[in-house]
């Protein structure tokens, strides 16, 4: 039998020789070294197919050791034993092998992750899905790689990135993105199982076993709901200063038009406002359509028009030259952005002494001034567009109530233009 002694005293000859293991084992093959003329000694498994010697490398010694050379000589004879030919099961576990690298080649990155979502989001009709795209990349591809497989990214890869804004006081920014990237890893857990993406050779797999964000707790305290509404008492002020303040409040009047516009339709959402076309709005029927392209859930919703907006939009219309009613500054073919609101509102408050407010309580104020106007919850939730969960209202109730939307935007209409008194 072999010893490293006996094979380090091996000297080589002027052709290549080999030399066998002697053992009592019978028809399982057998562990030879092949000795060159430059002294290289080669590990190889010997055995006889159909008659003829093939050999398979296992390695140099002393590279290999004997006990690894022993150990593949047993797997190669075991195969043999099970009436397998190795050289065969060798290229089966190459190919094996290969297809599996070839698999982990063809898994998705996480910055495929992100962009076969937000593509998946722009083909549903989903607003900002380019805003929250560049919102998690600025953070996300500091700590992780964008060619990183979305599969191999584990909690402990996300969480610095995480504490870093915490760290830096962002917390409602880190549980934005922390949501961002759930859904993400979520969309990716159903795009391999989704029927409606399945081809057999689907250029793109993510093979996500899991979600790594869901280990990940949110960070609960940051994101309290907000309780601040304006008064009536600010809410005549600002309406005033927005039709009568020029000397110290520059502000253009489309931006002065869609504060009022916003407030007088119950609070609607400045994006949805801000994207609504002229052939959105039906004068013979006093209405607006929101698009459900641009609407938060996905469905149209009409919004009754009172007579102060009416004559806003009218008067807007006869110098408009845009598709859009409120286009952007100079550019007759895009939206306004929503943070020229923000900035408008931020630029009057330095201005004036009101309480801090922002877009965002407008809708809040419209909820709960509303209420104080014995406007209904169910009437003011349908004037903003709520969606209702419950079966008839999801499956059957096509009715748009428009005629108590409409008398409740009057009533409201009538107290923010003193009409009727307010308690």
């Amino acid at each position: 039998m072999f010893t490293a002694k006996y094979l380090q005293s091996l000297e080589p000859k002027k052709n290549p020789y080999y030399v066998t293991d002697k053992t009592q084992e019978r028809g399982t093959g057998r562990l030879v070294v092949q000795v060159l003329p430059r002294g290289r000694k080669s590990f190889k498994f010997r055995y006889f197919h159909q008659e003829n010697a093939s050999y398979i490398a296992i390695g140099d010694f002393p590279a290999t050791t004997l006990h690894q050379a022993r150990q593949r000589k047993q797997h190669y004879s075991k195969l043999l034993s099970e009436g397998k030919d190795p050289k065969i099961e060798i290229e089966k576990e190459a190919s094996r092998k290969q297809q599996l690298i070839d698999q982990e080649n063809q898994n998705g990155s996480i910055k495929e992750l992100l962009d076969s979502q937000a593509e998946h989001k722009k083909r549903n009709n989903k607003r900002n899905y380019e805003k929250e795209l560049g919102f998690v990349e600025g953070e996300l591809y500091k700590f992780i790689d964008p060619e990183t497989k979305a599969n191999k990214i584990t909690p402990q890869d996300l969480i610095p990135m995480l504490a870093s804004m915490i760290n830096r006081g962002a917390v409602s920014k880190a549980n934005k993105v922390r949501s961002i990237l759930h859904a993400a890893f979520g969309y990716g857990m159903n795009h391999d199982n989704d029927p409606a993406n399945f081809h057999e050779n689907m250029p793109t797999r993510f093979q996500l076993l899991s979600n790594p964000v869901s280990a990940i707790p949110v960070q609960t305290a940051a994101d309290k709901p907000g309780d601040h509404f304006l008064s009536f008492d600010e809410l005549f002020k600002l309406l005033d200063d927005m039709d009568h303040r020029f000397d110290d409040l520059r502000l253009r009047q489309t931006t002065r038009n869609l504060i009022k516009v916003c407030l007088y339709t119950g609070g609607q959402r400045p994006y949805e406002i801000c994207n609504t076309l002229w052939t959105d709005i039906d004068w013979e029927l006093k209405i607006i359509t929101v698009r459900p392209e641009i609407f938060k859930t996905n469905v149209a919703h009409v919004i009754p028009l009172t007579e102060t907006v009416l004559e806003i939009l009218k008067q807007m219309k006869s110098n408009s030259q845009s598709l859009y009613v409120f286009n952007k500054h100079n550019t007759l073919d895009e939206p306004t952005p929503t943070n020229t609101l923000a900035q408008a509102i931020t630029y009057y408050r330095n201005v004036t002494d009101i309480n801090h407010f922002t877009a965002r309580d407008f809708r809040r104020t419209f909820k709960t001034l509303g209420g104080n106007l014995s406007i209904t919850k169910e009437h003011r939730d349908r004037i903003q567009g709520h969606a209702f969960g419950d079966v008839s209202s999801k499956h059957y109730d096509r009715y748009e109530y428009l005629k108590e939307k409409r008398e409740g935007l009057v009533k409201w209409e009538n107290v923010l233009n003193r009409v009727t008194p307010f308690d």
